[in-house]
């Protein structure tokens, strides 16, 4: 080969490419030139292969054939020189049979075709699946209704049993208010029952004990102290009384029950007016005859245990609302804040938290 000749100084036995592809080899014998590529591609289609390029003395395809036609018969070979379209190519693996191009419409054809075939597929694919699938969930779900059934008759039945249980505690709670009403009617009726029963009756508070006392001796003295004669006459029953509080370090409280309710007031009056008029000298245990150091006697009316609590609370709320005035007057408790204002009677806890 000689790459510096040109395109017009070499004749070509290919296609026209020249030198642009200088991959060639020239016959020893016509001195035409061949693409390398050229020979090998059309060499399946050629009656005689070209030989062996690489060799020092090669021979064209056409002095080749030139010489086997010679030697047969004397007819002479003919040969353009202008030879331009190369070799066909090695047709194409599973090209159509035969030498008709195939159409675009046919291409389409085959193509919708295929895609027909491939879409078939496809869905028949995705049913499978899909039928599998719901196949399964169908299954699930019908599990999901079943639990939701069984929860929903037991929610029934909770409903049910709730609704029952709400009418039996709305009945109970009717009997209970009904029950607590006449409990406190009960607790009404029962306080001034016992403070009916002691109608008769005085509290003298905060006597000193001694164990030789003489508890008609102490009650004379104090009705001498207040001016109010007393005579075993009027008197029915003295005693002591056991203390509410135990842990209290008063003394228990003595009892005298008159022989009418008359007298029990007249005591009572004689002694409100000898502690208003002697206010430096109020009741003490020397007016009742007792020795030893003063100490502050009371007397009073003889309240119930009940009427006894709400006195006491009064007296608290008293002091903290700043009222002046609480008295017992025939077993009711009496409230007053000031000398001009309008007395209340205190009835229950009720009427306490009530007052302004």
């Amino acid at each position: 080969m000689t790459s510096e000749q040109t395109v017009a100084s070499i004749r070509w036995g290919c296609c026209g490419l020249g030198l642009q592809d200088l991959n060639y080899k020239q016959c020893s014998r016509c001195s035409v030139a061949f693409h390398l590529e050229c020979l090998f591609m059309g060499a399946e289609h050629q009656s005689n292969p070209p030989t062996d390029p690489t060799t020092s003395k090669w021979i064209c395809p056409l002095c080749t054939d030139a010489h086997k036609v010679g030697e047969n018969d004397n007819t002479p070979v003919k040969y353009d020189p202008n030879v331009s379209v190369r070799p066909r190519k090695k047709p194409a693996l599973n090209s159509p049979p035969g030498d008709k191009p195939v159409t675009r419409d046919e291409m389409e054809d085959i193509i919708q075709g295929f895609m027909v075939e491939v879409n078939k597929s496809i869905r028949k694919t995705i049913g499978d699946i899909l039928s599998t699938e719901l196949k399964s969930i169908r299954g699930e779900l019908n599990e999901v209704k079943e639990s939701m059934d069984f929860i929903n008759d037991k929610f029934e039945a909770i409903t049910q049993e709730n609704s029952d249980s709400s009418m039996k505690i709305k009945r109970l709670e009717e009997e209970n208010s009904s029950l607590q009403s006449t409990i406190q009617d009960l607790s009404t009726r029962i306080n001034h029952l016992e403070q009916s029963a002691r109608n008769n009756n005085i509290e003298i508070q905060c006597v000193p004990e001694k164990r030789d006392e003489n508890l008609l001796n102490i009650v004379k003295n104090l009705g001498n102290t207040i001016n109010f004669q007393i005579t075993e006459d009027y008197l029915a029953h003295l005693t002591r009384v056991a203390k509410l509080n135990k842990d209290s370090n008063r003394p228990r409280s003595i009892i005298v029950q008159f022989n009418s309710p008359r007298v029990r007031d007249q005591f009572l009056a004689a002694s409100i007016k000898y502690n208003k008029y002697h206010p430096q000298d109020r009741l003490n245990s020397s007016h009742a005859g007792i020795s030893g150091a003063k100490t502050p006697i009371f007397v009073c009316e003889h309240l119930s245990t009940a009427n006894k609590t709400l006195h006491a609370a009064a007296r608290q709320v008293a002091k903290d609302k700043g009222y002046k005035y609480v008295w017992v007057r025939g077993g009711r408790i009496y409230m007053r804040k000031t000398e001009t204002s309008e007395f209340k009677i205190i009835k229950n806890t009720d009427s306490l938290n009530k007052l302004p």
